[in-house]
């Protein structure tokens, strides 16, 4: 199970597209983790990649977005919390997000907002950040039997 995960964008959509371009036939999810101008960066991907499954949640620059601040999704019997990371402080730390993701029993906890890639395994807890869209980063996690591989990528 490939997931492919997009965060702070801010209105580059071009970039978004190569990214689903380059992944739209390897990737069972698109993961937007917040910060693309409301969601707006998405609206005509979906369109033209009608086959592409995407799940998102909001982040502290998208002001009128109606998606929620954190969610959590089971793929491959693993459990993964989806935040942007603005209402955990991850700018200051990463304490509070790594007690949340425990609280929901994750086994990943993928974040945004500091635009900085992140990856790091600790205490059977996969905490990974992919960059900034508008950086042309942007990140994999592969979900397979043998475990979990999370990948910091560049356009």
């Amino acid at each position: 199970m490939r997931l492919i995960i997009l965060s702070d964008s801010h209105g580059r959509e071009r970039r978004v597209f190569d990214i689903i371009n380059k992944h739209i036939d390897d990737a069972n999810y698109f993961i937007n983790l917040g910060d693309c101008s409301n969601g707006r960066d998405f609206e005509n991907a979906e369109r033209n990649f009608n086959k592409m499954r995407l799940i998102s949640v909001c982040g502290n620059c998208d002001l009128f977005s109606t998606e929620n601040t954190v969610r959590e999704l089971t793929v491959n019997g693993k459990r993964i919390m989806l935040c942007h990371g603005h209402t955990y402080g991850v700018k200051h730390g990463l304490e509070n997000l790594i007690s949340a993701a425990v609280e929901r029993k994750a086994d990943i906890a993928l974040f945004g907002h500091t635009h900085t890639p992140y990856c790091k395994y600790e205490n059977g807890l996969y905490i990974f950040n992919p960059g900034a869209v508008c950086d042309g980063r942007y990140g994999i996690v592969d979900i397979t039997e043998s475990g979990i591989m999370c990948i910091n990528a560049e356009l």
